[in-house]
């Protein structure tokens, strides 16, 4: 019989999506072919020396969750387990993982590389099958340790220096989220090993950088304020810093977080204050746009002064940045006060994306961090609180055109676009490749929008 959402109905009475069928037999493939962890690897670095030609960061790391071992697992412990290799396939990068771990010194990081990455991967192995106690443990009060060693003094007068302090990726908002879901798994208690004591510490530091302003050339600024650029090559562009807005490298990351912990029943002095003043500055840098709301990625210090550039023209929707990614932050903090009028906000920012065709988005791949499989999860969370019809509909759309990339000629299946390789890069990682869009087609297909391995995006 042909798919379609009238006929398919899952035994709980609601209508399947209509991919779902395409969307597990894709997933299927793509597994198959990341099974064997040091094939992935080889052939990762094989490919790339061909076509990527030394350019940029390299497309494999080890002990990355976004592009190594402890990343792919999550493809196996995330994805919806159909048979004992899921966890056998699983448990074999996260060997690797460790073995990496045990070999190199790892400096005090985020949950993106190293120590922090294992642990996050290791976590969902454990929801996953209930093993990995002890690895956890000791992977556990490491991160405990990075908190207590790394948590940064208070600052009265001067900007950070760099994003890298509180942000999602590579700080402590990233750190604190994985704390967060330790807590969560020990059913609103704190895990046996500890960790609600830093996780508390973590929430203190981002409630003190929600309080004022410092200066920078003169002018008065928000503390999320840092004197780097936000990539390397744009100090030019940006010589005097920026605020950086996205829920990977910015403020709106730090709200998810700050509004999650508030919902979850961890709570320090300052958090609703903190959670009001986060809203309040992503309100005060939104674009409007008739109806719609938006958000550019970075303000200069002449665009915080002058107020937003109501001419420009949105990014390019992803998870990383604009909308919906900063819509999914604000809307955390709407459902954590019980705010309306932030819900509102949500429906608005979301009015631009969903009354343009999505091929004229400008999305180029279908990976998590800023492609088509991002937005297919990110949609499938905010419509569980957004009243619009054309929701589901548009990820239905989104889900053909991420079917439609899967070919059998690439070594995973999915190619990610890369600007120094116009054919693009074979990637079989869980931000930018394989991995991801095997997660996010299965928690489309199954219809879960909150998914377990998601809660590092800071979107759950």
């Amino acid at each position: 019989m042909p798919e379609t959402a009238d006929t398919a109905e899952r035994t709980t009475g609601t209508v399947e999506p209509r991919h779902a069928e395409r969307a597990r037999a894709t997933v299927a493939r793509v597994l198959d072919r990341l099974a064997d962890p040091t094939a992935v690897a080889e052939d990762t670095d094989a490919l790339a020396a061909r076509s990527w030609a030394g350019e940029g960061a390299p497309l494999w790391v080890d002990s990355s969750l976004s592009g190594g071992f402890p990343g792919v697992s999550l493809a196996f412990s995330g994805t919806t387990a159909r048979g004992p290799e899921h966890a056998a396939r699983a448990h074999a990068y996260l060997a690797r993982a460790m073995a990496v771990l045990a070999r190199e010194p790892f400096p005090a990081g985020g949950v993106f590389d190293g120590p922090g990455s294992v642990a996050y991967a290791t976590l969902i192995a454990h929801d996953a099958t209930g093993g990995y106690v002890s690895a956890l443990a000791r992977l556990h009060d490491h991160q405990r340790r990075v908190v207590r060693a790394t948590l940064p003094r208070p600052r009265t007068h001067e900007p950070l220096a760099s994003n890298a302090e509180f942000e999602t990726v590579r700080g402590l908002t990233g750190i604190g989220r994985y704390l967060l879901a330790r807590f969560e798994g020990a059913g609103g208690e704190d895990a046996p090993e500890g960790g609600a004591d830093e996780l508390r510490m973590v929430l203190s530091y981002l409630v003190g950088l929600a309080d004022g302003e410092v200066t920078r050339r003169g002018r008065g600024v928000p503390r999320w304020w840092t004197t780097a650029a936000p990539k390397i090559g744009q100090e030019d562009e940006l010589p005097d810093g920026h605020l950086n807005l996205g829920l990977s490298h910015g403020v709106a990351g730090p709200l998810a977080l700050l509004a999650l912990a508030w919902s979850a029943g961890v709570r320090v002095p300052g958090q609703r204050a903190a959670l009001e003043s986060l809203v309040a500055l992503l309100t005060r840098c939104a674009v409007p746009a008739g109806d719609a709301l938006w958000w550019p990625p970075a303000y200069s210090l002449d665009r915080w002064s002058a107020g937003p550039a109501l001419d420009a023209k949105p990014p390019r929707p992803s998870w990383c940045y604009g909308v919906p990614g900063v819509s999914r932050a604000l809307q955390l903090a709407a459902l954590a006060l019980d705010r309306p009028d932030w819900h509102e906000s949500t429906r608005r920012s979301l009015t631009g994306l969903l009354d343009t065709p999505p091929a004229d988005w400008g999305v180029e791949d279908s990976a998590l961090c800023h492609g088509w499989g991002g937005l297919l999860h990110l949609l499938g969370l905010l419509g569980e609180h957004v009243d619009d019809p054309r929701l589901p509909l548009v990820r239905d759309e989104l889900a053909a055109l991420i079917l439609d990339r899967y070919h059998e000629e690439y070594r995973f299946g999915y190619r990610s676009a890369m600007t120094n390789v116009p054919e693009g890069a074979d990637v079989p990682s869980f931000m930018e490749g394989a991995a991801g869009i095997a997660l996010a087609l299965d928690a489309y297909a199954e219809g879960r929008a909150r998914a377990g391995w998601d809660r590092v995006l800071m979107v759950a």
